[in-house]
Formats: structure tokens, sequence, C-alpha cells
């Protein structure tokens, strides 16, 4: 599921910038337990939230569409 993905992209993402989830989610702008629950799979986040949370790291969303 795409969710299960998201979840991975962003734990490891934040693993890397070597970031709290409290301190991720302040600077996206979210509540950390919202941010655990994407980071777990229980959450399924819109693109302006995965948009958000890669601004915070740093990064760019992208989305890939494989056929």
């Amino acid at each position: 599921p795409v969710h299960l993905a998201s979840a991975l992209a962003v734990a490891t993402a934040r693993a890397k910038a070597g970031i709290s989830q409290k301190q991720l989610a302040a600077k996206a702008n979210m509540d950390q337990s919202d941010l655990s629950k994407i980071e777990r799979g229980i959450a399924n986040p819109s693109v302006s939230t995965l948009e958000r949370i890669a601004n915070a790291l740093g990064g760019t969303l992208s989305i890939n569409i494989v056929t």
C-alpha cells in the first residue's frame, strides 16, 4: 500500500536528518502524534502533508508512476 511506502520514506528521511519526530513535526507545522501515525503506516497522509514534511527536511517531494 502507498501509505506504507510513505511511512518508510518519511521515517528514513527523518532518521537520515538526525532529528526527532517532535523536531520534524514543529518544522512541518503539525502535531508529533500525527507524524508518528504517518511513520507507523497508520495514517494515509495527503500529498500536501508529505510536501510539508519533505520541505521541513530540506528536500522535495517526488511521486513516480511506474507502468
